[in-house]
């Protein structure tokens, strides 16, 4: 059995951010802006790929279901998720403190 990561269908996602608890590696992080193009008024998570390990643990969390398993080639060096070798710019959330999630 191969290495897995997670995926997420943009399209499906509505950026109701329930997924980024579920990820104890902080792998999963709203975009800094919301693209122009997009429908949903909220902005969409993506999967940071340098921080995302496999474990799967966030997909369950999905109500609409964008998060997805892919599976990583036997020898891969670099995340399939990576296009252009350069990952988006995302949105810090705060996950402890007063205004925290309160856990992760």
């Amino acid at each position: 059995m191969g290495q897995s990561m997670v995926a997420i269908t943009e399209a499906h996602c509505t950026g109701c951010d329930l997924c980024i608890p579920h990820c104890p590696f902080e792998a999963l992080l709203p975009l800094a802006t919301n693209p122009p193009e997009r429908k949903h008024k909220k902005r969409p998570v993506v999967v940071v790929a340098s921080q995302c390990v496999g474990c799967l643990s966030c997909i369950g969390s999905c109500p609409t279901k964008a998060l997805h398993e892919i599976l990583m080639p036997p020898i891969s060096t670099q995340s399939p998720l990576l296009l252009n070798g350069k990952e988006p710019e995302t949105e810090t959330v705060l996950r402890w403190g007063k205004k925290g999630l309160g856990w992760a």
